[in-house]
């Protein structure tokens, strides 16, 4: 398979939405470790991407200029996040072209590395 505009901008739009649950998570908690964790998970949701966005921009010679949207993820919980956004980024992994995507599979697997790192910080909160 390979990356089209359509599935990147859902994954982006996706991304989006992770950022502003976490923000949620961030300032509502009651939990300083929680309070940190959330923070330093959303820095890496948004280089996350931003990475994505820039690699399918070189991969398809255009830019993605329209079509993006906050779509809200189902869980309101860290621990349930985590795992939906593992799934995404799984989903996501599972579009690209080995041949042709290495770059953004080397993206989406640190993210899947980071996700693991948070899974098991989160249970220290």
């Amino acid at each position: 398979m390979a990356i089209t505009k359509e599935k990147a901008i859902n994954f982006l739009s996706n991304l989006e939405g992770y950022h502003a649950q976490l923000k949620l998570i961030h300032w509502s908690t009651d939990n300083h470790s929680k309070h940190l964790l959330t923070d330093e998970l959303d820095d890496c949701v948004l280089d996350c991407e931003d990475s994505v966005a820039e690699n399918v921009m070189g991969i398809l010679g255009e830019k993605i200029s329209e079509g993006l949207k906050t779509l809200l993820p189902n869980n309101k919980e860290l621990r349930g996040l985590l795992s939906e956004l593992e799934e995404d980024v799984l989903n996501f992994r599972d579009e690209c072209d080995d041949r042709k995507e290495t770059g953004l599979i080397n993206i989406l697997d640190d993210m899947l590395t980071n996700i693991n790192k948070y899974k098991f910080l989160e249970t220290l909160s």
